[in-house]
């Protein structure tokens, strides 16, 4: 008998014990990969929900043997359940302190986002320069793992007549399915977060019936889908994502703390923004307070939970074409800004007492995906996109989530103020 590979035993609250071995626990000491044990996977979204504190670190092995189960259902080769396994536990390599809080914020000013970070981490061109090694010496190239994660498609899926005409036009008939995996309507990525947030939130509307789903996923001319057997599987995973998103991620005071601390980071100036990105959530907090002032107060006002309170809110249903053409402008920071400060002016605030949210350019930054559902379910041979045969699917395509557009918060001493003039002030 040949000698037993090392492997540990790693016990998960959500997905039970998960071996690893192999390239994953070579992975697993890496200073990338632990730095995520460090970073809340739910920002900071533990100050409403309390048990809300498991990490990227968690999220990110529990992906990884979702990646390989997804391969193994599959029947893939073990050199590609391998790539999926790899890829699935680097895939948020480049997350910064408090996971997406301040994505959209240091992507406008240093012009980078997370994926972009992770490749290059993944590739050598930033971090230690373990990852790749191990890589190389598992036999996986780099490269491959980056186009995985940033879903691009690996380098032998061009069909023949793209290399007879010199188009290199992608199609799903190389190993298209192996970026599904990783990044699709419907990835271990998100089956991961959707039952691990539920888990730990206590909130029960991500929960997902993993098993059927998992037992109904195919293959058909090398793109993954789910067969019709599995089709309320798939319904109820595109219906727990949206709902999530109401319920726990875009939560109002969940939003408020997170628009406290972009606002507080963003004072520290552009200059501090790299610096930022290195550090963890308890190393965001201190340099916070050690910067004194104004970011210094946040920092103190998160950590005591005084969270400034929601003051005017445009629901989604109530919006109006006049509603619109304000909120097109308030995508430029600037028109932000000027009317923020014409709020604090007016109810006699103090310095970044009222802040102004809008979700909705977020949602494309945190989680792309929200609004797809474009899976196709294999049903009596014929390949059908799920839209087309679920009224779940059709209605989540037009839903607008979360269920408001726009939300003005402030100190708590100036709320009735702020309610009263906000609207005015923002919608003339």
């Amino acid at each position: 008998m040949g000698a037993q590979r090392e492997y540990k035993i790693i016990n998960d609250p959500v997905h039970g014990g998960i071996r690893v071995e192999g390239v994953v626990l070579e992975l697993l000491a890496t200073p990338e990969v632990n730095k995520l044990s460090f970073i809340r996977q739910l920002g900071l979204a533990n100050l409403v929900f309390p048990g809300a504190n498991h990490t990227r670190f968690e999220h990110s092995l529990g992906v990884s043997f979702l990646a390989g189960r997804m391969g193994e259902v599959l029947s893939l080769p073990p050199e590609e359940i391998k790539l999926v396994r790899a890829a699935g536990l680097l895939h948020d390599l480049g997350h910064g302190p408090f996971s997406h809080t301040l994505e959209a914020l240091l992507r406008k000013r240093i012009g980078r986002d997370h994926m972009q970070i992770t490749g290059d981490i993944i590739t050598g061109r930033e971090g230690s320069g373990e990852v790749p090694v191990i890589l190389e010496g598992a036999g996986i190239d780099p490269k491959e793992v980056e186009r995985l994660i940033l879903s691009t498609p690996l380098k032998e899926e061009r069909s023949l007549e793209s290399f007879v005409d010199g188009e290199g036009q992608i199609f799903f008939r190389g190993r298209g399915y192996l970026n599904q995996i990783i990044h699709s309507a419907i990835d271990a990525d998100q089956l991961d977060y959707l039952l691990r947030d539920s888990h730990y939130t206590g909130v029960a509307l991500g929960m997902v019936d993993l098993p059927r789903l998992l037992n109904t996923l195919v293959l058909y001319h090398n793109e993954l889908m789910v067969h019709r057997r599995g089709l309320s599987a798939l319904e109820g995973m595109l219906v727990a994502r949206d709902l999530m998103y109401n319920a726990v991620y875009f939560h109002k005071t969940v939003r408020i703390a997170e628009r406290m601390l972009v606002e507080a980071v963003d004072r520290l100036g552009e200059e501090k923004m790299g610096e930022v990105w290195d550090m963890v959530d308890g190393d965001l907090l201190c340099h916070l307070k050690a910067a004194g002032g104004y970011p210094a107060e946040i920092a103190r006002r998160i950590m005591s939970r005084r969270l400034y309170k929601s003051a005017y809110i445009l629901k989604a249903e109530s919006a109006e074409d006049r509603h619109f053409e304000v909120l097109r402008k308030l995508k430029d920071e600037e028109e932000l800004k000027e009317l923020e400060e014409a709020i604090r002016r007016k109810v006699g605030g103090g310095e970044g007492e009222v802040l102004i949210d809008l979700p909705t350019g977020e949602i494309a930054v945190s989680e792309p995906r929200l609004r797809r559902a474009d899976v196709k379910v294999l049903d009596d041979g014929r390949p059908i996109p799920v839209s087309r045969i679920s009224s779940f699917a059709r209605a989540l395509q037009y839903r607008y989530t979360p269920a408001w557009y726009l939300m003005v918060c402030c100190e708590e001493r100036l709320r009735g103020k702020v309610s009263k003039v906000a609207e005015d002030i923002i919608f003339g």
